[in-house]
């Protein structure tokens, strides 16, 4: 039996079908997403996507990866840059607008499907090393910003690496959950408190008394 023939630029359109499935995610409806969907928007047919992913499991297995790949790396680049420690967060937390994965942290997790995989699946152990490799990778960046001076605070630094990887996440739900009719909460809000909170007290602008 005759092997079938490989689909020109086969690598760039599978990496294409995984960047329509991710802003799929995140600017639609998670819950509806389809591969009738995603064909749609790289101008395949439902048939012919089968040549790239076997299922629609199989699309949100890579997508993890791939995101896993891209925003760790993002942080791991910028964690070792010779910013300041902050610029550094500041990099981190509001992301790049060109660079979908960093700006969206939230679609890293795949939360909404989570529920449907073991314990011992590799998506969930890859979400759950992410998570530790992107909290310790904050963490070192607070210690680096407290030591140097840059930063203070009364709270141990992986503590507020908890609070900080925590609220990304939480407002970047939100978004995703909010229809697309209404403004999407801007993530330099969760800066801004950082500002404050991380500014140290020889810094902070004294309040006028009455």
């Amino acid at each position: 039996m005759a092997r079938k023939k490989i689909p020109e630029n086969y690598e760039k359109m599978r990496q294409g079908i995984i960047t329509a499935a991710i802003e799929l995610m995140v600017k639609g409806s998670i819950t509806d997403f389809s591969l009738t969907d995603v064909a749609e928007k790289v101008g395949l047919s439902k048939a012919a996507l089968y040549w790239y992913f076997p299922n629609k499991n199989a699309l949100i297995d890579q997508v993890v990866q791939n995101i896993y790949d891209t925003y760790i790396g993002y942080i791991e680049k910028i964690s070792s840059s010779d910013l300041s420690s902050y610029e550094k967060l500041r990099l981190i937390v509001l992301g790049e607008e060109d660079t979908l994965q960093a700006a969206l942290m939230c679609v890293f997790p795949i939360k909404f499907y989570l529920d449907s995989y073991s314990e011992s699946h590799a998506v969930k152990t890859l979400v759950k090393n992410g998570y530790e490799r992107y909290n310790s990778l904050i963490t070192a960046l607070l210690e680096e910003g407290l030591h140097s001076g840059e930063f203070h605070s009364d709270l141990p630094a992986g503590e507020l690496s908890k609070f900080i990887t925590g609220a990304i996440d939480g407002l970047a739900f939100q978004n995703l959950l909010v229809s697309s009719e209404k403004p999407v909460v801007s993530r330099a809000i969760i800066f801004s408190v950082l500002d404050q909170l991380l500014k140290p007290p020889s810094t902070r602008k004294e309040e006028p008394n009455d």
